[in-house]
């Protein structure tokens, strides 16, 4: 009989404890799927909302956007999560999530930009401000985004110190966001910005591949006339100043701010899942994300230039991020 009673009892906790796990994804226990502000804040918390519903339409999940208000913000909600948060960190973002979490996080969907799974650091600055060079950015003012940003601040940090560059508090400007840094720097608070920086795509007909290492500003910028290349000869900007060619204008946007320099190249920011988020929700909403990138009308807004700019996604696990490891001299896990 005490038998019959004990194995009751663990039945019952069992079921308990299924229970408990199925409520993930439910109205009273949404999954939160969190969204750095590393773009445009307004744009990001817009789409983040129809791609959140959008999931559920597709899963039956319960999704539950969040913008995080700063990198730091967002790295510490990921590590006190359990079971429950997915989101899109950035590269130097999701390692210290590995770091904070010790490993408990699960990288799934690499961004795809334009047909490449990387991206870099650019540096953008006043064409006629008399910049010639990484050595004339010395007494300028700086403006960033965020000092959790890979692109925006920490690889531009490591080439400063390489190139024996500081900045004070008065050449400094935090912008807060990627297009914001841009549009500081068209605003003339600063002489130069750091953020993302993307590679140029052909004109129709040209068979050649950008590959890094080439002029970040190849089909754009004729530097041996100093102009823009004309209509046919010119290709695609699809890096940080094609957020500011609705409001500026492409031509007058890529006629007064051009791309000094690059750093890198280093792995795309991702989808990642927190700490004991269940494989099996995973796998659905891992499905669900690629399928959306199959529908016309919500990969356009993961594409538009003001949210991430994600055109495909790739699939990836934690070696994705080895090499973008060894560029900043962290070990690399055991597994």
């Amino acid at each position: 009989m005490r038998r019959i009673v004990v194995l009751a009892l663990v039945a019952t906790l069992a079921l308990g404890i299924l229970g408990f796990a199925q409520q993930v994804g439910t109205k009273d226990h949404p999954i939160y799927m969190l969204f750095p502000p590393s773009t445009n804040g307004a744009v990001a918390q817009d789409y983040g909302a129809q791609i959140a519903e959008d999931l559920f339409n597709r899963t039956g999940l319960f999704i539950k956007p969040v913008l995080e208000a700063d990198y730091t913000a967002m790295i510490e909600a990921f590590a006190a999560s359990d079971g429950d948060t997915l989101g899109v960190p950035t590269t130097n973002m999701y390692l210290n999530i590995f770091d904070r979490t010790k490993g408990n996080v699960t990288p799934r969907l690499a961004a795809v930009r334009y047909g490449n799974s990387y991206y870099f650091s650019s540096i953008y600055y006043w064409r006629n401000s008399g910049i010639k060079s990484l050595k004339d950015l010395a007494g300028k003012t700086w403006i960033y985004n965020d000092p959790g940003s890979t692109s925006g601040y920490v690889l531009p940090t490591l080439l400063w110190k390489k190139l024996g560059l500081t900045f004070d508090e008065n050449h400094i400007v935090e912008s807060g966001g990627h297009v914001n840094s841009l549009v500081a720097l068209l605003n003339h608070q600063g002489d130069f910005c750091t953020a993302y920086g993307s590679p140029p795509v052909p004109p129709a007909g040209c068979s050649l591949q950008w590959k890094y290492g080439d002029d970040p500003e190849m089909w754009l910028w004729d530097r041996y006339n100093n102009k823009l290349y004309r209509d046919g000869l010119r290709g695609k900007c699809y890096d940080l100043r094609e957020s500011a060619f609705k409001t500026y204008g492409e031509d007058t946007v890529l006629s007064e701010i051009g791309v000094l320099a690059t750093i890198g190249p280093v792995p795309n920011d991702c989808i990642a899942f927190g700490p004991n988020f269940p494989k099996d929700l995973q796998d659905k909403l891992v499905a669900a994300i690629e399928a959306q990138f199959k529908d016309a009308k919500i990969k356009a807004l993961w594409s538009d230039p003001q949210f991430y700019q994600w055109t495909g996604t790739a699939e990836i696990n934690d070696a994705y991020y080895d090499g973008y490891r060894g560029l900043l001299g962290v070990p690399i896990p055991k597994r």
